[in-house]
């Protein structure tokens, strides 16, 4: 059994991933899961423009976590194609084209990732997470886990971004149930708070909504069913940001704000 500290959605924002390794220090955690997007600073969204540091955000993920998994943002800072893009084929040269070509080649499939501060990365830290994966498996408690930056057939987010509320889980569900998971856990969302979703007619919620039911920050137990859960963005970005703890002895998620100023009930 163990403690497993789940922290998403770095986006170069040190202050916030050194308060949340202090608060997981505190907690005892016996392990910690970066879920991707260390890289890729919001200008438009970011509250951190001074203190950005993807350089030392990479030093402490790479000195205190077990596990790290790329996400869309990495992956674009990168210039790496993923191994999961939802049937989309990249064209020869993807990453000479410009932004808007990028859209209009991709039929706006793709994010042209104008929105992000440009990063200068040493060959040190590209090494490093260029050898990272999209998505981990691991087994707590007698349950399989699967880890990712978000959801089947497009583990990295690289491909598309959708509304939380419309997003359909079908496909995600039917590929946890063939590789024999019983959880799913991802980031990407930037939610305040925690979303669940248990497998089709798993429980009444599921039979109605087709999408992840969205729970305020604190502590849920995670019923023994089929289930993905996403988790909340560590980086400061106008939202209650924050960061996870699954507690394996009995499956609880305990989902903790890094900022109780601006904490709210959903």
């Amino acid at each position: 059994m163990a403690k497993i500290a789940l922290i998403a959605d770095v986006h170069e924002d040190v202050v916030s991933l050194k308060r949340a390794l202090k608060m997981i220090e505190a907690e005892r955690c016996d392990q910690i899961i970066c879920l991707g997007d260390i890289l890729g600073y919001p200008i438009a969204r970011g509250r951190y423009k001074d203190t950005r540091n993807a350089t030392e955000c990479i030093a402490l993920i790479k000195s205190h976590c077990f596990a790290v998994l790329l996400g869309n943002h990495d992956c674009f800072h990168l210039k790496r194609i993923p191994e999961y893009r939802n049937g989309f084929k990249f064209p020869a040269g993807w990453f000479g084209l410009l932004p808007d070509q990028q859209t209009d080649v991709s039929a706006n499939k793709v994010w042209n990732y104008t929105d992000d501060y440009p990063v200068a990365l040493n060959e040190t830290d590209i090494e490093y997470l260029s050898n990272q994966p999209e998505m981990i498996s691991r087994e707590y408690g007698g349950r399989k886990i699967l880890f990712s930056h978000f959801l089947y057939p497009n583990f990295s987010a690289y491909i598309s971004s959708f509304n939380g509320g419309s997003i359909k889980l079908n496909d995600h569900f039917r590929y946890l149930s063939q590789q024999g998971y019983d959880l799913s856990i991802c980031g990407h969302m930037h939610m305040e708070g925690v979303g669940i979703s248990y497998g089709p007619g798993e429980n009444l919620l599921s039979k109605i909504f087709q999408g992840f039911i969205y729970y305020s920050y604190g502590e849920r137990k995670l019923k023994n069913k089929s289930c993905c859960v996403t988790i909340p963005a560590l980086a400061d970005n106008h939202q209650v940001n924050g960061f996870a703890i699954l507690n394996t002895a009995d499956f609880s998620l305990n989902v903790l704000s890094l900022n109780i100023n601006r904490r709210f009930i959903l």
